[in-house]
């Protein structure tokens, strides 16, 4: 019995040391995070948390990528930045059409995209494409990127976002809290975007 847990014990050791070996460990492995995730991201498909009108046709989707039509222009993506130089430094930042409202009744243009605002058809809305970049890190065992909050983000706009996970070897998922202008209002969603690296070069 002794020496059938002692066999056991053994067999453990050299299975967790062999998954140790073959997994990357981010503090020491930047050249193979560097080979694994820095580029850049298209977007394959964001999904809103509630159905919104945000193309102002009448009809409700949670398909974003057919509500903002702008989400599918090149500019839109998530850049990932991967460097060695003194030291390693890890730099995320995902570029999101900003909408910006124009009522006509005040400064130009008028919606700041914290106030609540009623839809009004002689309103027209513009996109910008905009981001703001952050600093993160891996976690260890490599399934999220842990985003460090920047205080000088600005509180609505390209916001960082709440979670970003790595679904696969080329895919990133992340959930986002958005203040959306649609034929509804101002509404408040989570949007789960997905990504897929489509280039390494920057």
């Amino acid at each position: 019995m002794k020496t059938t847990s002692i066999v056991l014990l053994v067999l453990l050791l050299f299975t967790l040391s062999c998954q140790k070996k073959e997994s990357i460990q981010p503090k020491n492995e930047v050249e193979l995070l560097y080979q694994r995730f820095h580029g850049k991201y298209k977007i394959i498909s964001a999904t809103s948390s509630e159905s919104v009108d945000a193309n102002f046709d009448g009809i409700s989707s949670s398909n974003l990528l057919q509500e903002i039509g702008e989400l599918n222009n090149y500019g839109n993506f998530l850049e990932i930045r991967v460097k060695n130089v003194d030291k390693a430094v890890f730099l995320f930042t995902q570029f999101w059409p900003e909408q910006y409202v124009y009522t006509y009744t005040g400064t130009n243009p008028d919606w700041n995209g914290a106030d609540t605002l009623s839809y009004n058809q002689k309103y027209s809305v513009h996109y910008n494409q905009q981001g703001s970049g952050y600093r993160f890190s891996f976690a260890d065992d490599l399934s999220q990127i842990i985003i460090t909050p920047n205080e000088q983000a600005h509180p609505v706009r390209w916001v960082k976002p709440e979670s970003a996970f790595i679904e696969a070897k080329d895919r990133i998922r992340l959930t986002n809290k958005r203040r959306l202008y649609t034929k509804q209002g101002v509404r408040e969603v989570i949007i789960t975007t997905i990504y897929e690296r489509f280039t390494s070069e920057m």
